[in-house]
């Protein structure tokens, strides 16, 4: 089981900051430019958790080379994206504060690591495809809104619950839909995409996307979001394999964060070790020539 320690490393990466749980009680400061200052803490709660990546996506050069990729699939130009950027990299200039107690659901927690499926799982009406090979931190989201039949039972089962919402996987920014509109807008009979959070419910489609962290015990990490999407306020593409939840250009903070909650809502986190391959290099001997 991957500590909970990573598990805010994780949410770091996500949200393009540095998470500290109030139970650490640690003081952050960044050295980013050589400086030492304190920065100013953001609260990060379970509502404005999906906001705040989106907002980390902004500035994120990684973030920017997953929507290339997704401008191209959605546009049929063959999948190929900017050069793939590895980890996170640049300055972190926000802080985050949360309270582990209030934020993590430890008896949802689970390790899908060495499971394989071998039963089709329903969630919301849609094919569950379960995050097989990744370890999910539940996030506490019971009783945060009004009612629990979004959230289905949570028991182990293959069938839906009346009134549940399916599942989808990570998500885009606004700025990247934004780009999506701008690049791939053209009258005519071809799909238009509109602005708003794009994710999937393919969970190996949803790993392209995903950040990449490195952990301070040295190993290297993949990290999604899992999600629940309301089939009210969703849009298909691709056959299904992408799901928008529109929002639009001018919409204020306080109706995007309304929209937010009542269409996605994020209920874990998972991550996946990388492993890292090596590389083996052939040892060439040493010709000796004998002296005459």
């Amino acid at each position: 089981m991957v500590d909970i320690s990573i598990a805010l490393e994780a949410l770091g990466a996500l949200c393009t900051g540095n998470v500290t749980s109030v139970q650490e009680q640690a003081s952050p400061i960044n050295l980013s430019r050589g400086n030492l200052h304190v920065v100013p803490q953001q609260n990060l709660s379970i509502k404005l958790l999906i906001s705040t990546v989106l907002d980390g996506d902004e500035t994120c050069k990684v973030s920017r080379t997953s929507f290339y990729r997704l401008q191209s699939v959605l546009s049929d130009s063959g999948g190929a994206a900017a050069p793939a950027l590895d980890e996170i990299d640049g300055p972190i200039e926000k802080n985050l504060i949360m309270d582990e107690e209030e934020f993590f659901d430890p008896k949802y927690h689970y390790d899908f690591t060495k499971r394989t499926d071998k039963k089709i799982y329903y969630r919301g009406g849609e094919k569950y495809e379960r995050p097989c090979g990744w370890q999910r931190f539940a996030l506490k989201v019971l009783d945060k809104y009004h009612g629990n039949t979004w959230l289905g039972n949570r028991s182990c089962r293959t069938q839906s619950c009346p009134g549940e919402w399916p599942v989808s996987y990570h998500g885009t920014s606004r700025k990247g839909a934004d780009c999506i509109i701008e690049d791939h807008y053209e009258p005519g009979p071809r799909e238009v995409f509109g602005r708003g959070i794009y994710s999937t419910p393919d969970i190996d489609e949803a790993s392209r996307y995903a950040k990449t962290f490195t952990s301070k015990n040295g190993k290297k990490y993949k990290v999604v979001l899992q999600n629940r999407v309301n089939p009210a306020y969703r849009k298909k593409y691709k056959n299904g394999l992408y799901w928008l939840v529109p929002i639009p250009q001018g919409t204020s903070e306080a109706e995007e964060q309304a929209m937010v909650e009542r269409a996605i809502r994020p209920y874990g986190l998972l991550l996946k070790e990388v492993t890292v391959k090596k590389t083996h290099t052939k040892k060439h001997k040493k010709k000796h020539t004998k002296k005459r």
